[in-house]
This record gives C-alpha cells, sequence and structure tokens, in this order.
C-alpha cells in the first residue's frame, strides 16, 4: 500500500471519524450530566471492531464508519429500561431533558468549528500576507478617480460616523470598505515616506455571486499585486521589435518583476531607447479532440534600442487584463473569428461605452443577447459587429448542461511569473488571541449562515438536489484537503461538521431533529407520545432517510461517471 493511498484513508478515517466523535459526544456528556444510563458509545455502525468497557458503558469503534450512536438505557419505545434503570432511562425524562441531550450533538458540530477555524488562524500568524500597499489601480475605479497611485501605502480608512479602521495589511482594507457602496470614506494614504493630505474614496457597489446568494459590496479598484510586465506596442511598428504580450523580465540592464518595475526604468530613460529582455509567447500546438489545451510556450528574447516615446505619448502599453483589453486569444470557428476580431487588438468601446480593462468588458457582457450585434470600437479606428451565440456547457458539479453566451475572445494569460513576486509589500500577520477567537466566530457564523440558505434553496429547487452529494463525496473532499495541507483540511472539516449539525436539526424521526420536534410536541400538548407513534414515525424515518441515501449515492456515481 502506497504512502498516499495511506494518507487517503488517514484523512478520511480523521475528519469522518472525529466528526462522528465529536457529535456523540455532545450527546454523551449531557446524557451523563443529566443522570442518564449511557450504555453504549459508538464510532461507526454495525459490528464491532474493537472497543473498551468502563464503568457502566462500553466505547466502541464499529465497521461502518458512516455515522455512530450513543445507545442510552430505555431509549427503544417498545422496551422499558429494565428494574435497576428505572428513572435513569432516556425516554423517562421530561421533554426539556431529552431536548437538551437531542440537542446536544448537532451543537456539538456547530460550535466545535470554532476550534478549528482558531487552529487555522494559529498556523497563519506569523506567516507574511500582502501587506496594505497599493499595487494595481483598476482605470476608472473610484481609487484611480480618488488619486490614488501604485505604491501608495494606506494607513487608514474612516468610514460613516468617524469609526477609523486602522489598515495593518491589505485584508483590513477589504473589511473596512466592503460594507460602504456609494458612500464617501476618508483614506490615509503615505507615498514615498510622506504622509499625504487625506483622500476622499466613494466605493463602488459591485455585487458578488456565490452558489447560494448574491450580495452589493464596495470596492474601489486596487489589489495587493501589480500586474505582470506584459506589454504591447502603443501602434503597429511604435515599439520596434516589441509584439504584443511580450513579458519583459529585465529593462535597461535592470531585472523587472512586475509593471511597477519597468514604469520605473520606462521614466528614468526620459524617452531614450533602451535594451529589453522579454519572454515571447508561442502558443501551443492544436490540441487534439477532446483532449486538454496544451499550455504555450515562452522563449527568451534580446530587443535592443526599444523606443520608449512615440507620437507624443509611451511606446509601449500595458496588456494584463486588469488593466487593459487587448485580445490575445480568438477561437477558431467563433463569433470573434466572424467579426474579425484579432490577437493584439486593443478594444476601446463596446456599443460606445468605453472600455478600459477586461474588467469593464465583463461588466458590459453582462448586457448581451444571443444573435444581437456588439459593436467592438478598436484602437487604430477600426469597429467590428460581433454576435454572441449560446452554447452548451455542461456543468461538472451537478453533470447538468447549461446555455451560456459565446463570444470566441479571450484575454492574454499573466505567463511564467511568481505571483510573490508581484506583491507591493508582505508583512507578518500578527493577530492577538482574542482577534484570533471573535474571527473564528465570524466565520463560522458566516459559513453557518450560507449553510442555512443553502439547505433552504435546495428545499425548495432554487438550487439543483444535484449539488448535494454523499459518502463519496465526503471521501474525495477528505483526500484532497490532506493533499492540500492542513490548513485546508481543517478548514474544510469545519464545513462539512456546520452541515453535519444542520442537518441533524431536520425533523425526521431517528434523526435528533425528530426528538427534539417530538420533546416541543409534548411540551405543547403536556401529553407523551405513545409507543405506538413513535414506532410509526421511526419507521417512516427510516424509509425517508433510505431515500435520502440511495439519492446522494446516485448524485455521487454521475459525478464518477461525469
Amino acid at each position: 500500500m502506497t504512502t498516499d493511498l495511506l494518507l487517503k484513508i488517514g484523512s478520511i478515517v480523521l475528519l469522518l471519524g472525529g466528526l462522528i466523535f465529536v457529535h456523540e459526544l455532545g450527546h454523551f456528556l449531557v446524557a451523563k450530566a443529566l443522570g442518564v444510563k449511557v450504555v453504549r458509545f459508538s464510532v461507526g455502525f454495525g459490528p464491532r471492531l474493537f472497543g473498551f468497557t468502563v464503568g457502566e458503558t462500553e466505547y466502541r469503534v464499529a465497521l461502518l464508519p458512516l455515522g455512530g450512536y450513543v445507545k442510552m438505557a430505555g431509549d427503544d419505545p417498545s422496551a422499558p429500561p429494565s428494574p435497576e434503570d428505572q428513572g435513569r432511562g432516556f425516554l423517562e425524562q421530561g421533554p426539556f431533558r431529552r431536548f437538551l441531550i437531542a440537542v446536544a450533538g448537532p451543537a456539538a458540530n456547530l460550535l466545535f468549528p470554532i476550534l478549528l477555524y482558531l487552529g487555522i488562524g494559529l498556523l497563519q500568524n506569523g506567516k507574511p500576507v500582502p501587506g496594505p500597499v497599493v499595487g494595481t489601480i483598476s482605470p476608472g475605479s473610484p481609487a484611480a478617480v480618488a488619486g490614488l497611485q501604485p505604491g501608495d501605502r494606506i494607513l487608514s480608512v474612516t468610514g460613516p460616523g468617524g469609526r477609523v479602521h486602522a489598515i495593518r495589511w491589505f485584508g483590513d482594507l477589504r473589511e473596512a470598505v466592503s460594507p460602504h457602496p456609494e458612500q464617501p470614506l476618508r483614506f490615509d494614504v503615505e507615498r514615498d515616506g510622506r504622509r499625504l493630505p487625506a483622500f476622499t474614496v466613494t466605493p463602488a457597489a459591485e455585487k458578488e455571486s456565490n452558489p447560494v446568494e448574491t450580495t452589493t459590496r464596495g470596492v474601489i479598484g486596487v489589489m495587493p499585486s501589480y500586474p505582470p510586465a506584459l506589454v504591447a506596442p502603443a501602434a503597429p511598428g511604435a515599439a520596434g521589435p516589441v509584439e504584443p504580450f511580450d513579458l519583459v523580465v529585465a529593462a535597461a540592464g535592470k531585472p523587472v518583476r512586475h509593471l511597477g518595475d519597468l514604469d520605473r526604468v520606462l521614466a528614468a530613460a526620459a524617452c531614450a531607447p533602451i535594451d529589453l529582455q522579454v519572454l515571447r509567447e508561442r502558443p501551443a500546438a492544436k490540441a487534439a479532440e477532446g483532449a486538454a489545451r496544451p499550455a504555450p510556450s515562452w522563449e527568451p528574447r534580446s530587443l535592443a534600442a526599444v523606443p520608449t516615446c512615440a507620437g507624443g505619448g509611451p511606446s509601449l502599453l500595458p496588456a494584463d487584463p486588469t488593466v487593459s483589453a487587448f485580445v490575445a486569444r480568438v477561437t477558431p470557428g467563433s463569433p470573434a473569428e466572424a467579426a474579425g476580431l484579432r490577437r493584439g487588438d486593443d478594444i476601446l468601446a463596446v456599443n460606445g461605452k468605453p472600455v478600459r480593462s477586461f474588467r469593464d468588458l465583463n461588466a458590459h457582457a453582462a448586457d448581451f443577447t444571443a444573435g444581437k450585434p456588439v459593436a467592438l470600437t478598436l484602437a487604430g479606428g477600426r469597429t467590428v459587429s460581433l454576435v454572441p451565440v449560446e452554447r452548451q456547457v455542461r456543468d461538472d458539479a451537478t453533470g447538468e448542461t447549461t446555455r451560456r453566451l459565446a463570444l470566441g475572445f479571450q484575454p492574454s494569460s499573466r505567463g511564467p511569473v511568481n505571483p510573490a513576486d508581484l506583491l507591493a509589500d508582505q508583512v507578518p500577520l500578527r493577530l492577538p488571541f482574542g482577534e484570533l477567537v471573535a474571527t473564528s466566530a465570524g466565520h463560522l457564523w458566516e459559513v453557518t449562515r450560507l449553510t442555512v440558505l443553502g439547505i433552504g434553496r435546495i428545499l425548495t429547487g432554487e438550487i439543483s438536489f444535484k449539488t448535494v452529494g454523499g459518502p463519496i463525496m465526503l471521501f474525495s473532499i477528505a483526500a484532497q484537503a490532506a493533499e492540500e495541507g492542513v490548513e485546508s483540511f481543517l478548514f474544510k472539516m469545519a464545513l462539512i461538521s456546520v452541515n453535519l449539525g444542520l442537518m441533524n436539526l431536520v425533523p425526521i424521526p431517528v434523526l435528533d431533529g425528530g426528538h427534539i420536534a417530538a420533546c416541543a410536541v409534548e411540551a405543547v400538548t403536556r401529553r407523551r407520545i405513545s409507543v405506538r407513534a413513535r414506532e410509526i414515525a421511526n419507521l417512516v424515518g427510516l424509509a425517508l432517510l433510505l431515500l435520502l441515501m440511495i439519492a446522494v449515492f446516485k448524485n455521487d456515481i454521475a459525478r464518477l461517471m461525469g
């Protein structure tokens, strides 16, 4: 058995076994605290693999790791507790005490992620993270309009009501800006070591979607990384031997990591020609039908005496999609090819609306309609008419086929660059323990909220039931998380723990939610539910669980076959 296989099996056992143990431990501890006799504590179902007995309780690990249980005296409605256990049986307890025991398992799964998120935070503490220095500023964004520049260090943001947010690292900036779309914020900024007069920046409102919901957040259009030094001539021949999407790695004998480095060299050149070292993309050979598209190759080139100014402006323009709208690839047979779009074309406007980057292009694309021509204005005075078409696209998560608009052109890749080399600044993450706990609780609340929304939308049909997975999907998630490292494993364990806790609260007989519902009914009616009614409810619950298991296994198999 290989080490990799052992790691995957171990991760599955640890994830599922750990969460089952936490769940059953909740029931066990509360039952013991209330004086209810616990006969057996089992992780897993089926035949006993190994175990031991301490006092009146047997602790065991069973063959099937798909759940677990705490066996209490008197929990079978058809079999009353033995005389020596009188008063200590589960069903003998009042509704409130049974409610506490039943809810303890799901509650343990819902609270356990705080410890997991805290563990992630402790692992991340001290590691380098992007600092509060601006790298990329989207053209036309609120930050650009306000006058922020790449290289600016953001010291603090003052929000509505005068609340000041100290910006220690870049993540603080998102937290300070996101809640305030279209509300003016005061930015205290340092540039080249000097503190500047405060800037007023009004975040734009941007819709942010995930599979569960769409929300609106404030954005100002800044990133902690510079764009790669991908360039294109301002006009054909303006930059001599430079071709569109050349990646500059050295200029005038100085190394270039990103566009910020290149901008400084070009400014120092003061329009004098300079030598460049570039990597030039060579498209890969055409892929065979059904095969993945091969990665392009990048060839080193030395370019001598490259003009840096032409026609009263720079001869080189940035070609990264975050700050430009240069077309890098046109799909054969696509609407873009039919319209005459070519590699290296610079899109200036869509239907007369200015375009400064692919971010703008994507925003305009939301208004496109299949069969309705779109007018693209290109640099050099060309205008082309592109007619979007609908194509069928298969969703890998559900196996369902949906229809989406296809245009047939793409921006450049970022080239063979190290993302860490693009960062404008890095600082060590230092969060005090109290803030780590508060952050962990915040993560738990957000994950729980989104999971509740997701379950609700599955029940109402707004989200396909095909997205629900079963044991095979859980095994796949655990194995993948183990390969990705400890932090990923803990994060996914927390996510599954929340799902396990919430699903057990669903009022299906034989689940904890069924016991909780029964307690509520008895508390309201002040009458015990009859033994016959409990037996019928349990049979119905088992049938529902069996149907659910068949459905999720079907989803798992469909994913494997897809």
